[in-house]
């Protein structure tokens, strides 16, 4: 049976198409370095790529969550080193007013002292970043203290509920703290109510009454330095952290680029067998376009 020279030229012309899909494809792959263009390519690897860079956005998110939060808690400790810092001036001038010898003038300028460190504290616990409190708990919006008339500071309006931020899927840490928790703990009184009833005994000369007050600031500075602990052991697991999720995002980017990325000498390679098989194709159908009539009669 003889083969027609239409037939004969379809095949040649359709050898021809794939070879130069062929070559256009491997072109692709060596100008671009990757592997996958489309999922057709490689529909499982494809869909490995798609979950690989799901993952590492997700790692991404957590790293800027572990900074954010990092920058957050850093104030917080700054802000709370003052704390200790007043409590432990306050513990001194209360000390310092029990003796017996002062002068009522000496009194008042003790008492006065006590009260600058009263608003100062007050002024640490309604510290701000961003617009939001740091000793608010959940009301980030809502200012913890204020001052009332004529010159008294009003309970806690913050929120005992303190607000956390993940930094993993498992990790996360506070970054809206309880005031009420630094300030009063257990106490009947908070330091502030305390502050003002230790300045009114330094004030009166009531050595019993001040060792009480310094009792209550004793136990605020423990509270206090309770909780710049509990942000230290925080900041050093978000560090941990840090680096966990660096090398996370390392791993997945390697697996990706093993998934998407090609081996350049290989793609190298394919693509000059590829033109070899287009260059052979363009032959044939050269060949097939140029036989004539006579060449079946033979």
């Amino acid at each position: 049976m003889r083969i027609t020279f239409n037939s004969q030229y379809q095949d040649a012309a359709g050898a021809l198409e794939k070879a130069s899909e062929h070559l256009l494809e491997t072109q692709r792959k060596v100008s671009t370095g990757r592997r996958i263009s489309k999922i057709s390519d490689d529909p499982t690897a494809a869909a490995t790529s798609l979950a690989e860079r799901s993952a590492i956005g997700q790692v991404d998110q957590y790293t800027r969550s572990a900074d954010s939060v990092a920058s957050r808690l850093a104030v917080v400790d700054t802000v709370l080193s003052d704390v200790v810092e007043k409590l432990t001036a306050a513990q001194t001038v209360g000390t310092a007013a029990r003796g017996s010898t002062l002068t009522t003038t000496q009194r008042a300028a003790l008492a006065q002292q006590l009260g600058g460190i009263r608003d100062a504290l007050m002024d640490d616990m309604n510290s701000t970043l961003h617009g939001r409190y740091l000793f608010g708990g959940a009301a980030v919006t809502t200012k913890p203290y204020a001052i009332t008339p004529p010159a008294t500071i009003a309970a806690y309006v913050g929120s005992n509920n303190e607000v956390r931020t993940d930094i993993s899927g498992d990790r996360s840490v506070t970054v809206a703290f309880d005031g009420e928790a630094i300030t009063r703990g257990s106490d009947a009184q908070d330091l502030f109510a305390t502050l003002d009833q230790l300045i009114t005994d330094v004030a009166a000369g009531n050595s019993d009454d001040i060792g009480t007050g310094l009792a209550a600031l004793q136990r605020a500075f423990d509270r206090a330095t309770a909780a710049q602990t509990r942000v230290g052991n925080q900041v050093a697991m978000i560090d941990a952290q840090k680096v966990r999720l660096q090398q996370m995002k390392l791993s997945g980017s390697e697996r990706l680029s093993a998934l998407e990325q090609v081996d350049m000498a290989r793609a190298i390679t394919e693509m000059q067998h590829a033109d070899a098989a287009y260059q052979a194709s363009l032959g044939a159908i050269g060949t097939t376009s140029r036989t004539s009539l006579m060449d079946y009669l033979k």
